[in-house]
Parts: structure tokens; C-alpha cells; sequence
């Protein structure tokens, strides 16, 4: 009978929090975005935003090794040479400044509740002259407000970034990167350099019940729960009634896999159990 109790107000807690935590996952569909402006020695206005290819931002999707590279912006440059609108035809430098977003949309189980975006800046090379950001943007029905945190990234190491301002106007959330500065000549790619970005990274000195990373989810196959500090765990599995469904022991791999095919579609949540300390995360099976 204790037992059922503890299990009550365990999920009284998760769903009063409602807190939701996103990471890098490469397999997730990206979209991209463009703002262009004119460079600050030009009076600086914005000119136009619109969609845009995520290669042509230009953002490199790694789904075998999860990662997001982010790079200047090429291509307008690049096929437009001869364009005094994006290129100076005196000095032959580019003659825009290009906000590239690429990021991931939810329009369905994520708005409404807290979100929590953490990542891993596995490396960074990009020239000081470009601006690179990470960010959780919230808008309403016709995208006419919008609601942002974000964070300006500088080196190597992990980023967290939450979103707490829930409203029932919120409808659409999108999560992810920008790189912001003049559009470049693809002949300096490799002397402006970029950024990767992996999942979230724990030190292996100090493991958090809290920051363990599950994606994709929602999924139709499989969870993975991300942890690189390899410290030991155990996971519950429950449907959403409470029933205990799977118990996993002493997982210590970095990326462990939940098989959700055979489960009928619906929510379900995943408790973290390590030494005294436990953390349950909502787990949507499509």
C-alpha cells in the first residue's frame, strides 16, 4: 500500500510540473528559416524573412553521429556573384547580414507545459565576426507573438535553456540554432569555421537524475535515454494508470534504447532511479 502511495504523488508531481526536456537528435526533422538585413554600415533594417532550406542556411545534419554543424551562410554568395544586392560589387564582400535558423517545430504534446533545451557544443571554430545562438521560440496561432530565451554560445561545453512563460495562447514551439553575420564567400569556409552540436553531456563526476536526455520523443520505434557520465542506473517503466510495465537494472551504456513498438499508442513515463535520487520524465508513444 506505501508503495501505491509514493507512486501517486510521484506522478502528481510530474504532471503539476509538466516539465518537458529536448536535445540534439539528428534522426528529428529540421527546418530552417532565414531573416536578412542590411549590414549596419547600410542602416542595418531587416529586409526579409521566409523560409529556407536547412543546407542552404547552411546547417549539416549528422544522423549517424547526432550532431548539427552550423556554418555562415554560402550560398546567397554564392549563387548570386554578380548580385549587388548580396554581394558589394566594389570590395566583393557579401552585402547582407544573414540570420540562419535551423531548428526543430512541435505544435502538439510540447506546447502548453514547461520545455527545458539542453545540448553539447562539441566544438567551435567560428569566427568571432558571426553570432551563434541557441533558442526555445514560442508563438501563437498566426505567429504574430512570439516568446523567446535563448542563450549566445561561445565555446566548447554544455548549454540549458527553459521556457516557463506557458500561456493558452501558446501553439507552436520550435527549439534550435541561428548563425548570424554578413553572408560569406564559400572560398573563406574553412577560415570562418562553425560549431557542432551534439546531445547534452554529463561529467562522469557527476551524475544528475534530472538531466538524463530521451529522444526522439514522441517516437513510433524506440527511446533513447542519453547519459554520458556511464554512472549506474535503474528505470521503471509505467503506463499512464501507474502500472509498472518494464524494470531495466544497472544500465551503465551511454545511449540506451527503450523498445516502445509493441506499446499502444499514448503516454507513458520513464523513472530514473540512481543511489537515493530519482527523476521521472513523460515518454509520448505515437
Amino acid at each position: 500500500m506505501k508503495k501505491i502511495t509514493l507512486l501517486s504523488l510521484l506522478f502528481t508531481s510530474s504532471f503539476m510540473v509538466a516539465q518537458n526536456t529536448v536535445t540534439v537528435d539528428g534522426s528529428a526533422e529540421f527546418l530552417g528559416f532565414a531573416n536578412v538585413l542590411e549590414t549596419p554600415a547600410n542602416g542595418g533594417a531587416f529586409v526579409f524573412g521566409s523560409p529556407w532550406a536547412v543546407e542552404d542556411i547552411k546547417s549539416v545534419i549528422d544522423v549517424s553521429g547526432n550532431t548539427v554543424t552550423l556554418f555562415p551562410n554560402f550560398n546567397t554568395y554564392d549563387e548570386n556573384p554578380t548580385d549587388p544586392f548580396w554581394v558589394d560589387q566594389v570590395t566583393g564582400i557579401g552585402n547582407k547580414v544573414f540570420e540562419g535558423n535551423t531548428f526543430n517545430e512541435n505544435n502538439t504534446d510540447l506546447v502548453g507545459e514547461e520545455l527545458t533545451f539542453q545540448a553539447e557544443v562539441q566544438s567551435f571554430t567560428l569566427d568571432p565576426d558571426y553570432e551563434v545562438k541557441a533558442f526555445i521560440k514560442v508563438f501563437n496561432a498566426d505567429f504574430s507573438v512570439l516568446k523567446e530565451e535563448s542563450v549566445v554560445l561561445t565555446e566548447t561545453g554544455n548549454f540549458s535553456i527553459t521556457y516557463t512563460n506557458v500561456e493558452p495562447e501558446d501553439t507552436t514551439i520550435q527549439y534550435g540554432f541561428s548563425v548570424t553575420g554578413i553572408n560569406a564567400n564559400p572560398d573563406d569556409e574553412a577560415t570562418l569555421g562553425n560549431v557542432v552540436m551534439g546531445p547534452f553531456n554529463l561529467s562522469t563526476s557527476d551524475f544528475d537524475v534530472n538531466a538524463v536526455v530521451v529522444y526522439p520523443n514522441p517516437t513510433t520505434q524506440n527511446w533513447t535515454l542519453d547519459n554520458k557520465n556511464l554512472s549506474s542506473y535503474s528505470l521503471n517503466l509505467y503506463d499512464v494508470s501507474g502500472k509498472l510495465i518494464s524494470v531495466y537494472e544497472n544500465i551503465t551504456t551511454q545511449n540506451f534504447s527503450i523498445d516502445a513498438s509493441n506499446l499502444k499508442t499514448g503516454v507513458y513515463f520513464a523513472t530514473v532511479i540512481s543511489e537515493n535520487k530519482s527523476n521521472t520524465i513523460k515518454l509520448i508513444k505515437k
